[in-house]
C-alpha cells in the first residue's frame, strides 16, 4: 500500500495524472486475491476461480490499454469498470469459500472465517463505492469528500485489520519455533 501510494503521488509530476493507477492497483489486487484464495483459503485450486480471474485480469488489462496506451481517455468522461470487476470477482471468492466451508464442516479454524468476513465486506463495500467513479472525480461540492473518507475509513480498517492478524499468527509461529 505504501508504494502505491508513493507511486500515486510521484506520477503526476511525469504523466499528468495519476489515474493510470486504478487498473493497475486492481489487477495486482486481483492476481494477489486469486492466489491467495486457491494456495490458503480454498480446500483445493478451483479451475472456475481461477478462469474468472484470468477473466477479470484481461479486462482489466484491456481496460488499461485502451485508456492509457491507445489514449483514450478523458478525464471528464472516465468511468473506469476495473475496480468494480475486481470487487466482484473477490466477493465471488470469498462466497466461494463460505460455500466450501459450510459444505464441510470440518473447518476448525474461526480465524479463517472472520478473515474471509472482512475481506468480503470490504470488497462490498469497496464496490458499492467506486460504482459511481466518474460523479466522484467529477462532482462539485462536499459530497465526494464524504465519500472518499468513508472509503480511506474502510481502507484503513482492512489494512489494520490484516496487519494484526499476521502479527498474531506469525508471533505465534515465531514463539513455537523458539519453544
Amino acid at each position: 500500500m505504501l508504494c502505491i501510494d508513493a507511486t500515486c503521488k510521484i506520477i503526476p509530476y511525469f504523466i499528468g495524472s495519476n489515474l493510470i493507477m486504478l487498473p493497475i492497483f486492481s489487477f495486482i489486487e486481483l492476481l494477489f486475491f486469486v492466489y491467495f484464495y486457491n494456495k490458503h483459503l480454498l480446500s483445493k485450486p478451483n479451475k472456475i476461480i481461477i478462469g474468472l480471474g484470468l477473466l477479470g485480469m484481461s479486462y482489466i488489462i484491456t481496460e488499461f490499454f485502451q485508456y492509457f496506451v491507445f489514449n483514450t481517455i478523458n478525464v471528464k468522461q472516465f468511468q473506469p469498470y476495473a475496480k468494480i470487476t475486481d470487487n466482484f470477482i473477490v466477493i465471488i471468492m470469498a462466497l466461494v469459500f463460505y460455500y466450501q466451508k459450510m459444505n464441510s464442516f470440518n473447518e476448525t479454524w474461526l480465524t479463517n472465517f472472520k478473515l474471509n468476513t472482512v475481506i468480503l465486506l470490504y470488497f462490498t463495500v469497496n464496490a458499492i463505492i467506486f460504482l459511481p467513479f466518474n460523479f466522484i472525480i467529477n462532482a462539485s461540492g462536499n459530497a465526494k469528500f464524504y465519500i472518499w473518507t468513508i472509503n480511506v475509513f474502510f481502507i484503513t480498517s482492512f489494512y489494520l485489520y490484516l496487519t494484526i492478524l499476521i502479527w498474531k499468527n506469525g508471533s505465534n509461529k515465531l514463539q513455537s519455533i523458539f519453544e
